[in-house]
């Protein structure tokens, strides 16, 4: 009888140990977040000096302080497409025009997020920006980031035609 209560609570006490020291276990190439340098973030086994830290860090301040309000201009966009789309007699003529919109502030904002990159790795050593490369070509490959990223509208959702 006594068996029967211990062995079960004896698993238990175990799997609880076992997760909670796979959570205390630092994750791979320096820790958390999307962070640059100092040890933390997905460039952290780039090995950045200070100077270049700083220097990235600068570049992406800027870079979010011009994308912010275009991605609040694609978000509108977007939503006056939705309502477009959800009136009883939809206007094609109008729906074009927003799409139009649409295809334009992604097309800015694609060459703002190449040029951001390009300065970025401007800033890297030829080591480093290889070692970058084959990260991204890595992270692609393990369905990571933007390229490997499979069509859809995440868990759950579905899109109604």
């Amino acid at each position: 009888m006594k068996t029967r209560k211990i062995l079960p609570a004896g698993v238990f006490l175990l799997a609880m140990l076992m997760a909670t020291t796979m959570n205390a276990q630092p994750n791979r190439h320096g820790g958390r977040g999307m962070a640059y340098g100092e040890g933390e973030g997905r460039f952290a086994y780039l090995d950045l000096t200070e100077a270049q830290s700083a220097e990235i860090t600068s570049l992406r301040t800027e870079h979010y302080s011009t994308m912010k309000p275009l991605r609040a201009r694609m978000v509108e966009i977007r939503a006056k497409e939705r309502t477009l789309t959800s009136e009883e007699s939809v206007d094609l003529n109008a729906v074009d025009k927003v799409i139009d919109q649409q295809t334009e502030l992604m097309n800015k904002m694609r060459k703002l997020q190449i040029k951001h990159q390009v300065a970025v790795k401007n800033v890297l050593s030829d080591e480093q920006v290889m070692k970058l490369e084959q990260g991204q070509r890595h992270s692609a490959r393990m369905g990571q980031g933007r390229m490997g990223r499979v069509e859809g509208h995440g868990t759950g959702h579905r899109r109604s035609i």
